[in-house]
C-alpha cells in the first residue's frame, strides 16, 4: 500500500505538472480527468528511491506473469477499486497492462470504476474513447463504491469538498448512465462490461457470491458491504421471498 501511495502521489503530481517527468511510467490509458481530485497530493513529491523503483518493478513483473496465465487460460482478470488515496496507481498498473493483453474481441484485464465518484462518469468517457481510438477492448467493472466516510473525512480534514455524489439518487443516476453506456458499446463494438451491484432495480440477471474465510478476515469485509448498501439488510427479507419462490417453480418442475 505505501508504495500505490507513492506511486499515485507521482501521477498527481504529474496530472498537475506535466512537465514533471516519471521515468519509470509505462504507456497507459487516462487515470484523471478535469475533475478528478488532486488534494491528495499538497506538495512535489520526491522521485522513488532506488529500492522504490526495484519493488515497482517486481511488481509489474508479477502483474505480467499473471496476466500472461490469464491470457494462456483465457481467464478475465478483475482488478478492484481501492479508496482516491491509491486508486490512481491501481487504474495507472490496471491500464498499462491491458494495453499489452487486451486483443481481438476479448478483454483479459479488466478495470474497476467507482461510481459514487463525482468523476466517474467522465474518467469512464476518456478511457474508453482512448482505448478505442488505440484499438484496445476495454473490459470494465462498475461498482458504485465502499469508501465514503474514509473519502469524506480525509477531503474535509484538507479543506475540501466531498469526491462522492451529494445523494445517493446521484449515485444510483451515474451508475445507470455509465452501465447504459457500456452495455451500448459491447453490444455495438469489442469489450466487455461486469455490472456489480447490490441494488434491485439495477440487479438484473445477477451472479450472487458467499466470501468465506476465517472470521477475523471476513467480518470486516462484510461490515464494509453493509456501510456501502445500507438498504442490503432491508432488502434481505424479499431476497428471501424470491428464493422461496424458485424453490417453488424448481419442485413443481421436478414433479410435473
Amino acid at each position: 500500500m505505501a508504495l500505490l501511495e507513492r506511486v499515485s502521489d507521482l501521477l498527481r503530481w504529474q496530472q498537475k505538472d506535466p512537465s514533471f517527468n516519471l521515468r519509470w511510467k509505462q504507456d497507459s490509458l487516462p487515470i484523471f480527468g478535469e475533475s478528478s481530485p488532486l488534494y491528495h497530493t499538497q506538495k512535489k513529491p520526491e522521485p522513488l528511491t532506488a529500492e522504490e523503483e526495484s519493488d515497482l518493478e517486481l511488481a509489474n513483473q508479477r502483474l505480467l506473469e499473471l496476466c500472461q496465465k490469464c491470457v494462456d487460460a483465457n481467464f478475465p482478470l478483475l482488478v478492484d477499486a481501492e479508496s482516491t488515496t491509491v486508486q490512481p496507481a491501481v487504474d495507472y498498473f490496471t491500464y498499462s497492462s491491458s494495453m499489452m493483453h487486451n486483443k481481438d474481441d476479448r478483454p483479459i484485464v479488466f478495470g474497476t470504476i467507482q461510481t459514487y465518484l463525482k468523476d466517474a462518469k467522465e474518467r469512464l468517457f476518456l478511457t474508453t474513447k482512448a482505448a478505442e481510438k488505440m484499438g484496445i477492448p476495454m473490459g470494465l467493472k462498475l461498482v458504485r463504491g465502499a469508501y465514503m466516510s474514509t473519502e469524506s473525512k480525509l477531503a474535509e480534514s484538507l479543506g475540501y469538498a466531498s469526491p462522492i455524489h451529494n445523494t445517493i439518487q446521484d449515485t444510483h443516476n451515474c451508475f445507470n448512465d455509465c452501465s447504459s453506456f457500456l452495455l451500448e458499446k459491447v453490444a455495438n463494438g469489442p469489450g466487455s462490461v461486469v455490472l456489480a451491484t447490490h441494488n434491485i432495480e439495477s440487479g438484473f440477471q445477477v451472479s450472487k457470491y458467499m466470501p468465506f474465510g476465517p472470521v477475523e478476515m471476513v467480518m470486516p469485509y462484510l461490515i464494509r458491504r453493509a456501510e456501502e448498501n445500507r438498504g442490503l439488510l432491508a432488502a434481505s427479507g424479499f431476497d428471501r421471498q424470491l428464493m422461496r419462490k424458485e424453490l417453488g417453480r424448481r419442485l413443481k418442475a421436478a414433479v410435473f
